[in-house]
Parts: structure tokens; C-alpha cells; sequence
């Protein structure tokens, strides 16, 4: 005789509780792609139609999870994509930002496309690439050009690398802002294409070929930090340089020694670091200043204003006061340097005029495409703070 099953027990109130949570929650899985896909949507129509302006602040991702009903992972995934594109920037510590972007040409005129590489970093507000694409994006737009950002981070460089070896990347013209290897390597699978190079250009052993460039003088640059630190009365004068294999670090340094040799002065000391940050600079300052030994007075060139940031920590942790024990000049006139405590003497290049004078070269190129190549220095201007003192 078959045994009778037992009666299920009835189920707690708990148990009940966390099926129905289950099952919420496997429903709200199967909702979001589709409220992902309209955050998505929103953001991209929002600043396509002008309501969300270059610049702009997006909401937090704990306010778009409240206001579209999803998690925060997902609306960090959402973001991600539209960093990716070019759309938003991240700013550390201060949220997500509109990127600066084209507004579409006059109805009827058939817009040619510029290709912009570059790091999605360098579009940054604060970062020294911010202002440059700005004035360059507003300037193309007048010239009736359309702008297309091509983030090169992860595997965006090579996934563009074959876009254009294919002839799918819809460009007209390509301009690479500070990646001369990209340009280098986008020149050989694409001989014909015309370019541009922004503040860094392929090195001649790179192979690179026929490309225009808008670049600063920086071994002017150099020159007038040495020449000012001669003029205050210094002798001991050292060179904080940015990496050993990077063109504007050696150009800066070579100015730097052409001024002092001018004067039978040799330079104390020369470090090189290994990049263009704050970190960088913190390294190798301490090292610069464990060369320079106790003797003062002292003054030391920066390559730009934020290794001179991680010198002024260096100095500061070995006890030495800026501008008493050591001078400082940087270069970029980057937003820290007025901030800097005492605020920074530095070289400044006109941002939006750099930016202007890359539009005109893409407009130049593009009405004569079988014009010899051609390399603009755009100049810099010694900007007086405080961190200089006269000996």
C-alpha cells in the first residue's frame, strides 16, 4: 500500500517573504537592460539637444539608480559606455561630466569628419586637454567640420587601428592629441590619410610620414625659465624633467642649458621622472634634491606644473621652504599652479588659441591635401607668482 506524501508544512511568514523577494528581484533583472538602455538613451538625447552643455555635471550614480529604479552597477555599466564614447569624462573625486562636443553643421552642408584620438582622460576639465578641444571642437563647427571622439583606452586603440586599415572610419582627417605611437602606427596601415599631430609628435626613427603638427616651443619655454632664473640672480639651477624618451621633456631641458650656457652656467643637476604627475614629480624631485646636496640658494625648472606640485611635497619633506631654500618655475600654467602654496611661477600657452590654431591647420590641410607637410610652434609666456625669490 502506497505510502501517503506528508502534507507540506505551511510556510512562514519569512519564507514567504523571501520568495516574494526572489521573484521581485528576478524581475527587476529582466527589467534592466531596458531601464539601462533608457538612461542610456536620456543621457545621449539630453546632450545631443543641448540640455546637458559641455561642461555639465551628471547626476551621481546613486541618484540615476534611485531615479530609473536600477543598481548601481548598472548605472556605473551605463556610464561606462558613454565614457567610452566620448560623451561624458570622469573628473576623480568630483563626479561625471558632458564632454565637449560638436553641435551638428548648418542644414544643407555636407560636413566633413575630423577623427580625434585620444585619452578620455585628457578631456578632463582642469586637464591641460579641456580647453585646447574646446576651442578646436567650436572652431571646426564654424568651419562647418564634424568633430568625432575616439577614446583610445583599453582596446579602442587597436579596435580603430583596424576601422581605419579598413577604410570604415568615416574620417576626413585624423588628429591625435598627445598619442604620437597611435599616429605613428595609423600613418603605416594608412599611408594616404591625412593628419595632424597635437602636442606630441611620432619620432623621425618612428617611420611616420606627411603629417602636419601644432606643437609649443618648448625649448623657448625653457629658455626664458632659465633666462628669468639667471635675471633673479641664481646660479644653482637644476632641471626636473618629465620622461627621458618624451620630445617636449628634452626640448624643455635643452632651453633650459642653451640660457645658462649663455652665461657660463652649467646645470646643478637634471632628473628625469617617470611621467607627468604628481606622483612622478613627488619621486623624482626627492631624488633631484638628494643630488643637489645642502647648499643654497637653489632653484629648479619643472617640465610642467604638476611635477612641480610633487616637488613642492618633496621639498617640503626634507624640511626646505619654497621660494627661502628653493625657487620654482613650471610649465603649463596648469590650474594648480596658482593654487599652489606659494602659488607658482610658471610658462603659460594660450589653451584656446592652441586650440583655434589646430582648427586652422585641419582647414588648411583639408583645402590643399598635396601641400608640403608643415610644423606650427605655437609660444609661451612667463607667468610671475611667488615662487621665485631674488638672490
Amino acid at each position: 500500500m502506497a505510502r501517503k506524501k506528508p502534507a507540506a508544512a505551511p510556510k512562514s511568514p519569512a519564507a514567504k517573504a523571501r520568495k516574494q523577494a526572489a521573484a521581485s528581484a528576478a524581475a527587476a533583472e529582466l527589467r534592466r537592460p531596458r531601464a539601462a538602455a533608457v538612461l542610456t538613451g536620456d543621457l545621449v538625447s539630453q546632450i545631443r539637444s543641448g540640455e546637458l552643455a559641455p561642461g555639465a555635471r551628471v547626476l551621481s550614480g546613486p541618484a540615476l539608480a534611485r531615479r530609473y529604479r536600477l543598481s548601481y552597477q548598472t548605472v556605473v555599466r551605463a556610464l561606462d559606455e558613454l565614457v567610452q564614447r566620448g560623451l561624458l569624462v570622469r573628473q576623480h573625486g568630483r563626479g561625471t561630466f558632458v564632454a565637449p562636443r560638436p553641435t551638428p553643421p548648418p542644414e544643407g552642408k555636407a560636413a566633413r569628419t575630423v577623427l580625434l584620438a585620444l585619452d578620455p582622460r585628457a578631456l578632463e576639465r582642469g586637464r591641460f586637454g579641456y580647453a585646447v578641444v574646446e576651442a578646436l571642437d567650436e572652431a571646426l563647427v564654424h568651419a562647418g567640420l564634424r568633430l568625432r571622439y575616439a577614446p583610445l583606452s583599453g582596446p579602442g586603440e587597436a579596435a580603430l587601428l583596424e576601422e581605419l586599415a579598413a577604410g570604415q572610419g568615416e574620417a576626413d582627417l585624423l588628429l591625435a592629441f598627445d598619442r604620437a605611437v597611435f599616429l605613428a602606427r595609423a600613418l603605416k596601415r594608412c599611408p594616404g590619410l591625412p593628419a595632424l599631430a597635437l602636442h606630441a609628435a611620432p619620432k623621425p626613427e618612428a617611420g611616420a610620414k606627411g603629417f602636419d603638427a601644432v606643437l609649443v616651443e618648448d625649448a623657448d619655454g625653457g629658455r626664458q625659465a632659465g633666462s628669468y632664473l639667471l635675471a633673479q640672480g641664481h646660479q644653482r639651477i637644476a632641471y626636473l624633467g618629465g620622461p627621458a624618451d618624451d620630445a617636449r621633456a628634452r626640448d624643455r631641458g635643452a632651453g633650459l642649458r642653451e640660457a645658462l650656457a649663455g652665461q657660463k652656467v652649467t646645470p646643478a643637476a637634471e632628473r628625469s621622472s617617470d611621467g607627468w604627475d604628481e606622483g612622478a614629480g613627488l619621486a623624482a624631485g626627492d631624488l633631484l634634491l638628494g643630488d643637489l646636496g645642502e647648499a643654497k640658494p637653489l632653484a629648479v625648472f619643472c617640465a610642467n606644473d604638476r611635477l612641480a606640485a610633487g616637488f613642492y611635497r618633496a621639498a617640503k619633506a626634507r624640511g626646505l621652504e619654497i621660494p627661502r631654500d628653493v625657487s620654482v618655475i613650471g610649465f603649463d600654467d596648469h590650474e594648480i599652479a596658482a593654487t599652489l602654496s606659494p602659488p607658482l611661477t610658471t610658462l603659460r600657452l594660450d589653451r584656446a588659441e592652441y586650440g583655434r590654431a589646430a582648427a586652422r591647420a585641419v582647414t588648411e590641410r583639408l583645402a590643399a591635401p598635396s601641400k608640403p607637410p608643415h610644423t606650427q610652434r605655437l609660444p609661451v609666456l612667463l607667468i610671475e607668482r611667488a615662487s621665485v625669490r631674488t638672490v
